[in-house]
């Protein structure tokens, strides 16, 4: 198979894509989401970082994207010789850097985007890294084998989270930490903001699973009931979302820049505002005891 026909698969319509969401009624599919988005809707064209980056010092979004995943592996503690998981790697520019930068001795990373797994085996390579197709919920490793267990932006996707976290906990071993960069809904006067029926039907088109939609208090609550201890759930949101919708305005105002983006995606960020105004962006940390 060539790198082109493995970085990148055809652009999809909208409508295919809402087809095959219609008729995998009952199971998520975040998978088709992203492979619909491909390589040719990431931020920019020299890299394929789909995070929203860490902004705090970055001034442009590679950079910033990076800063996020430096920021993930620090709170992870991974260092030479750990073992770590990644549960959700998109195109693999996140391991190949926490490969260079925190040298572990190995990195598994999981995703169930077929895709996004062939284009890292062929553009993300590194003998620290395996790179596997398979499901975060079920995680294809021994009690106790892992070090560090890692999620960027993916754990809301899962079906569910709590079976993520909870399979995160079996593998880890005595000592082992969690760090997970993740969306959760807003809570207010101690109530989960939702979003009503928009809310509902913006967590369908991206795959959220129902059962993810709790805010920090839940969140907390399962990670202490599952056996995690040194809880720290904090949220990033200042440091994250208002640079990166400064960043994607630009681009998608800008003709040439704009018109690689699929149009739906194109029209969507452009009237949509803040998509992030009823969500709240988190760094979870939490220990095995």
């Amino acid at each position: 198979m060539s790198q082109t026909a493995t970085a990148e698969a055809p652009q999809r319509s909208a409508l295919g894509l809402l087809g095959r969401l219609l008729l995998a009624r009952g199971r998520n599919r975040a998978d088709l989401c992203y492979e619909f988005m491909g390589t040719r809707n990431c931020p920019t064209t020299d890299c394929t970082y789909l995070n929203l980056g860490y902004w705090r010092d970055a001034t442009g979004y590679r950079e910033a994207a990076e800063a996020m995943v430096d920021l993930l592996g620090e709170a992870a503690g991974i260092g030479p010789g750990d073992i770590v998981v990644d549960a959700g790697c998109g195109f693999g520019d996140q391991d190949l850097r926490l490969a260079t930068t925190r040298d572990p001795a190995r990195i598994h990373a999981l995703n169930i985007t077929s895709l996004q797994v062939e284009h890292a085996r062929i553009h993300r390579a590194d003998p620290r890294i395996t790179y596997h197709c398979a499901s975060a919920t079920k995680l294809p490793f021994a009690d106790g084998s892992i070090d560090r267990v890692v999620s960027l932006e993916a754990a809301f996707h899962f079906d569910t989270r709590e079976d993520f976290l909870r399979e995160a906990f079996r593998v880890l071993r005595p000592g082992g930490r969690l760090a997970v960069i993740d969306l959760v809904p807003l809570e207010r006067e101690g109530r989960v903001v939702t979003g009503g029926l928009r809310g509902t039907l913006e967590r369908w088109a991206s795959q959220i699973p129902n059962a993810n939609v709790y805010g920090v208090t839940r969140y907390n609550a399962l990670l202490e009931e599952i056996g995690f201890t040194d809880r720290v759930l904090r949220s990033i949101t200042d440091d994250v979302v208002p640079a990166y919708l400064t960043f994607m305005r630009g681009v998608l105002n800008d003709p040439a820049e704009g018109a690689r983006f699929h149009p739906m995606i194109r029209e969507t960020m452009k009237r949509n505002g803040n998509p992030f105004a009823m969500s709240d962006y988190i760094l979870v940390t939490a220990g095995k005891p």
